[in-house]
């Protein structure tokens, strides 16, 4: 079975719980917590990562987003500190993985940072999970072995890159790719456009025997701004 990934918006704590639970309610494996959607995600509150974890109860699926600069780059070794206070934090709050991604000026991974941050996160017990700045990268192929080498669990790519509006539709040939090269050592979270309309044909394409690849959704399982656990869950049905 493929697993669903759904991304709840931290800022409205007055919803939160209601929606994390509803995410559960409706199946979804894991939830990626996130605050400031208008900038793609950033680090939500501590408060909002210890409310998601009440609400998702004991499912070892909450995530938490690791973001401050929507270029994912780090200028100054405060940036860098700040970054750690939040994966600490994280833990702290009893989250399960951290999501982040970490670019230098030439839109290439920045391995010293990214190298210290998921040793941290891994000695705190976190998974790791480099999202869509991967989409950005002109060299993926390198730097999808070299996340694979530093000890990242998961990378998010929609297959197109990055701010060319393009969805995961129009990227199905390069994630097979992707996944081909990851060969089992690192799990494909498909997102960019994910909705009920397009996810069978998704999980058709990249299904496997290794069974190493997941889905990431936002918007479509949303009613009226909310999360809607009918729609989590006719997309669940979907990815068996």
């Amino acid at each position: 079975m493929t697993q669903l990934e759904i991304c709840i918006n931290a800022d409205d704590l007055h919803y939160l719980e209601a929606n994390v639970a509803a995410a559960l309610q409706g199946g979804a494996s894991r939830i990626e917590l996130c605050a400031d959607m208008q900038q793609q995600g950033m680090t939500p509150t501590v408060l909002a990562m210890q409310k998601a974890r009440q609400a998702f109860a004991t499912v070892p699926g909450l995530l938490v987003m690791v973001r401050f600069r929507s270029d994912d780059q780090i200028q100054t070794k405060s940036e860098l500190a700040a970054m750690q206070q939040a994966i600490r934090q994280a833990a702290d709050s009893g989250a399960n993985g951290v999501v982040l991604g970490l670019l230098n000026a030439q839109r290439c991974l920045d391995l010293a940072s990214l190298e210290l941050l998921v040793s941290q996160a891994k000695k705190l017990g976190l998974q790791v999970t480099f999202h869509r700045a991967f989409d950005a990268i002109a060299k993926q192929q390198q730097a999808l072995d070299q996340l694979i080498d530093v000890g990242v669990d998961r990378v998010l790519s929609a297959g197109t890159l990055w701010g060319s509006d393009l969805g995961v539709m129009h990227g199905l040939e390069r994630l097979q790719q992707l996944k081909t090269q990851a060969a089992g050592r690192i799990e494909l979270v498909v997102g960019g456009g994910v909705n009920l309309g397009n996810l069978a044909k998704i999980v058709d394409n990249l299904k496997a025997a290794d069974n190493l690849c997941s889905v990431h959704s936002y918007s479509a399982v949303l009613s009226q701004g909310k999360v809607d656990p009918q729609k989590v869950a006719a997309m669940v049905r979907l990815c068996r």
